[in-house]
């Protein structure tokens, strides 16, 4: 008998690690992640830089562009419980009482994840659950947020995903695949301009039932501090071509990358990691290619120089 139980999606904008305990827990450990987005395929090869071919237009963008503060979490054991309480979670931080769904919270960021482990992770299942269709999940995921006061009108739905599935290698010759979950990916943003590295994740599963739901998007006060003079796409490409990137990658066998689509948005730190200020960064959106095979990965270059933000403390 061969079975295999696939967990995928959660993982994207969910807060990741599942750390052992039960109840309302604080804790400092998660898995970043970045928002799901499409690649739009551009086919003319302007030009070759080391592993990277650029096959996009540089894109027009301004001179400057604002930075913003962030507005430090709260981390008093009544706005956690507070969080808990959207979700039907309670319990004390030091001594968590053991209930179904369970409360990690990030006190560097104010992350939180919402999440009922057996039900967003089902080991085995003969058969297949009744999970709603995407469109379903995504009107069940807004519904929820939107109850909860956690959907403003700067984050929006961009995906709809398998959450996890289980494959069932003794069902049928070559196998079933039953899918367990759904996930729905929301992305931030401000001032028009995408939030990269943190977003909100909904998993929906059987019935329809909200399973976990994670949010790594930081406050911040919507007053900027001030503009700042950002690079230009050239000089970024430049970077990105030298390595200077704001996440360096692991080891990779890419025969080579080829850049379909570059943009700009804002960064969000890890939400493990502490933030004062919220600046913009370069996205490079590409295509890695190996072996006769290929996936979609991005590169993200921070578009403002230091000394452009070395007064800010």
């Amino acid at each position: 008998m061969k079975r295999k139980v696939i967990f995928m999606g959660f993982a994207v904008v969910a807060l990741g690690i599942i750390a052992a305990g039960v109840g309302l827990i604080c804790l400092q450990q998660a898995t970043p992640g970045t928002p799901i987005i499409d690649v739009p395929s551009i086919p003319n090869i302007i030009g070759l830089s080391g592993p990277y071919v650029l096959a996009a237009p540089f894109p027009d963008v301004n001179d400057s562009y604002p930075v913003y503060r962030t507005v430090l979490p709260d981390n008093s054991i009544a706005e956690e419980r507070r969080i808990g309480d959207l979700f039907g979670v309670s319990g004390d931080v030091k001594k968590p009482e053991r209930t179904d769904g369970r409360l990690y919270y990030y006190t560097n960021s104010g992350a939180f994840q919402y999440i009922i482990p057996a039900k967003a992770y089902p080991y085995a299942t003969n058969r297949q659950p009744d999970i709603p269709s995407d469109d379903e999940a995504r009107a069940i995921a807004m519904d929820y947020l939107k109850e909860r006061g956690l959907l403003s009108g700067d984050i929006h739905a961009t995906d709809v995903s398998v959450g996890s599935s289980f494959v069932d290698g003794s069902a049928t010759p070559g196998g079933a695949e039953y899918i367990l979950t759904k996930h729905v990916t929301f992305v931030g943003e401000i001032g028009g301009l995408p939030v990269h590295n943190a977003g909100i994740g909904v998993s929906v599963g059987e019935n329809g039932e909200v399973v976990a739901v994670s949010n790594s998007l930081r406050k911040f006060d919507p007053e900027p501090v001030r503009d700042v003079k950002i690079v230009t796409p050239e000089q970024a490409y430049q970077r990105l071509s030298a390595g200077n990137v704001t996440i360096q990658p692991l080891p990779e066998n890419y025969d080579k990358l080829v850049v379909t689509n570059i943009s700009l948005g804002y960064w969000m730190a890890t939400q493990t990691e502490p933030q004062n200020y919220i600046v913009p960064v370069y996205v490079f959106s590409c295509n890695a290619l190996w072996g006769g095979k290929s996936e979609g990965v991005f590169r993200y270059v921070p578009a403002v120089d230091p000394s452009e933000v070395q007064d800010l403390t």
